[in-house]
């Protein structure tokens, strides 16, 4: 059980790390793309990754797909075409920093209630305490230690997008655990990447026709292959072996790392400020993923000797 600890918590850590980077870009990239295109080209290019990798395991498996046809729908719809078509539209209303507190704050919450709920993860005292200091330590990476800023807060249109993208992420890693018996990781994912790119297809091409066209140039290039492959290929296939390892509720707790890793990386990147919030909030969220992961004594069983 600790080895599995281990190594789950390595996967996402490693996962936290890739997904990081997705706040920046999404920033860094509003004038090249919309949202809905800009999802719309990641998932393209991460169907078409995946394809020689998975192909012979989606048509060995496809009755499986057949039978659970709704579940892998709605696992595309809000796992894929809602959730990064939110993030990059809430990427033209506030800050990466923002984002990433919003979202990584809202996801750990919503993936353990219903983790509890669905899947029978029961929300142990470490799995709270985990939960509120990553709360805590958000939160005060946010107003930057400042009472005065917290009851002056208010939260913006882009921060309404990121909330909305953290239920949506949240709902995606407990439902993970419902994956159909029989399907194997990658053409799980080549499945539901093709989906949220056929999805977001239609309203793509609206927008890049009549709201935003789409600037072709090496900048997008590499965007697009950074989201496309590093950000969904590589992530999601470790991402989802932390959760079959760690369980849902603790993987997403892992996600209180992004804000801490996005916002060192805006301040390299995109210029935004460094402060001593980002320290003590950094030690706060590992704390709270340090206790939350740690594996309990293994109780002796009666008459064992």
């Amino acid at each position: 059980m600790r080895r599995q600890n281990q190594i789950g918590a390595a996967l996402a850590i490693t996962s936290s790390i890739i997904w990081s980077g997705n706040f920046i870009v999404s920033r860094y990239a509003i004038n090249l793309a919309g949202p809905v295109s800009l999802a719309f080209m990641r998932w393209t290019l991460a169907t078409l990754f995946m394809l020689p990798f998975a192909y012979k395991n989606v048509k060995k498996e496809w009755p499986i797909f057949k039978a659970n046809k709704v579940y892998f729908f709605w696992m595309g719809l809000i796992g894929f075409s809602i959730y990064n078509t939110l993030i990059y539209t809430a990427g033209h209303y506030t800050t990466a920093i923002n984002m990433a507190l919003f979202g990584s704050t809202v996801h750990p919450i919503v993936a353990a209630l219903l983790a509890a709920y669905f899947v029978n993860e029961k929300l142990h005292w470490k799995n709270i305490t985990g939960i509120i200091l990553g709360l805590i330590g958000t939160v005060y990476l946010l107003t930057k230690g400042q009472i005065s800023n917290i009851l002056n807060f208010q939260i913006g249109a882009g921060d309404l997008w990121m909330i909305g993208a953290g239920i949506c992420f949240g709902t995606y890693n407990v439902f993970v655990r419902k994956k159909p018996v029989g399907i194997s990781n990658n053409s799980f994912l080549l499945v539901l990447f093709a989906i949220g790119a056929i999805l977001l297809f239609p309203v793509a091409m609206y927008e890049m026709n009549f709201v935003q066209p789409v600037i072709l140039n090496t900048h997008l290039l590499w965007i697009v292959l950074y989201i496309g492959i590093g950000n969904s290929t590589i992530s999601y296939l470790i991402w989802n072996n932390a959760i079959q390892r760690i369980g849902a509720g603790k993987a997403a707790l892992f996600g209180t790392l992004i804000p801490l890793l996005s916002s060192i990386e805006a301040v390299f990147l995109l210029g935004e400020s460094f402060s001593t919030a980002q320290i003590i909030s950094g030690c706060i969220i590992i704390t709270g993923i340090i206790i939350n992961t740690w594996p309990s004594p293994i109780k002796p069983i009666v008459g064992q000797s």
